[in-house]
């Protein structure tokens, strides 16, 4: 066994670090690392890339990361235990957290088997001082099936239930129940109209999600059905049109946030802290302008603050809250006579909308 890592200070963000051994991986869609629905804690989705998750959501934790020449024994320290394959075409990869700096380690190019263990996860949850720590074993095998090996904490089930498919024989009656309940208030909110599984999960969402049903049901349905880095796409189009029409998009402090709206992707640290981007809004002094609100047709609405809340809304680890919520953003900025001509540029933008 030979150590490739051994760092006590990983700084993570979101409850997510991550290993990346290919430079042209996409960090914009989120959700892709998750695909083979395996489990929750390790996503292997995404060719040269490792989604892990903490107990701690913005921190620093220690990570140890050895190479086996074989499967070595399932030590019972663990709370948490899963295994992916992977597959690197470099010798070397990168371990960070969520758009922060990381940590460079050798690693030869190769099939692997990875196994991922953790403890301390529900401890780190609730602020409580534990021994959480994080340990990845890689030894060279061909590709197979994920699987969850050890499961006690609830931050864990949580986190493999989101990512998992559940088969029927799996659902409790708390699961059929909420299922239930879930459609009823859908049938309130979208009348007969069916919206799939995942934008009905969104049923009890407010205040930004809920307002699009009112503008532009048919977009909002139609953005339910697109794939995630249409999300992102769509989500960094329109909050970059919102700094425009608000003038902020040519102040210096949100270039940043410009440059990778430019680029298909979400606002980059630290834009996704609502408290610095307000802060950024009220440095920045930029003329103030209202519109009348879209949804009710009466009372003005701020084009700048409504721009600004685009630039963390478009880091929601989920693409469709984070499209669904900038989009709504648009509307407002363009107000009650401009929001419908907004949606006609958006629709002629993506015409697979």
């Amino acid at each position: 066994m030979r150590i490739l890592l051994n760092e006590p200070n990983v700084d993570v963000s979101h409850c997510q670090a991550t290993i990346t051994t290919d430079e042209d991986a996409s960090e914009s869609d989120f959700d892709a690392p998750w695909v083979d629905e395996s489990n929750g804690l390790c996503g292997a989705g995404v060719p040269g890339v490792l989604e892990l998750i903490t107990g701690t959501h913005t921190g620093k934790v220690p990570f140890c990361i050895e190479l086996h020449e074989s499967e070595p024994v399932v030590d019972a320290v663990w709370d948490e235990v899963v295994e992916v394959s992977f597959a690197t075409g470099s010798d070397e990869a990168y371990l960070a957290g969520l758009m922060s700096t990381g940590f460079w380690f050798p690693l030869p190019r190769g099939d692997y088997r990875v196994r991922y263990c953790a403890r301390g996860l529900d401890e780190a949850q609730h602020g409580d001082d534990g021994d959480e720590q994080y340990l990845l074993q890689f030894w060279p095998a061909a590709p197979a099936p994920g699987q969850i090996l050890v499961q006690t904490s609830e931050h864990a089930a949580y986190r493999h239930r989101s990512r998992r498919t559940l088969a029927l024989e799996e659902l409790t009656e708390q699961d059929l129940s909420e299922i239930s309940e879930r459609t009823a208030r859908g049938r309130e909110r979208w009348g007969d109209r069916v919206p799939n599984d995942r934008l009905l999960a969104l049923v009890d969402a407010g205040m930004p999600l809920r307002a699009l049903t009112e503008l532009d049901v048919d977009l909002e349905f139609a953005l339910a059905e697109a794939d995630d880095p249409l999300h992102r796409r769509v989500a960094a189009w329109a909050a970059l049109e919102c700094l425009d029409v608000a003038g902020l998009s040519m102040l210096p402090m949100y270039e940043p946030a410009v440059q990778t709206f430019r680029r298909g992707e979400p606002a980059p640290e630290p834009f996704d802290q609502p408290r610095y981007s307000w802060d950024v809004l009220e440095w920045s002094q930029p003329r103030r302008t209202e519109v009348t609100s879209p949804v009710d047709g009466e009372g003005s609405q701020s084009q700048q603050e409504w721009a600004n809340r685009t630039l963390w809304y478009s880091t929601d680890r989920d693409s469709l809250v984070a499209v669904l919520s900038v989009v709504v953003c648009l509307a407002y900025v363009r107000g009650r006579d401009g929001y419908r001509r907004a949606f006609t540029d958006l629709r002629a933008r993506f015409p697979g909308l």
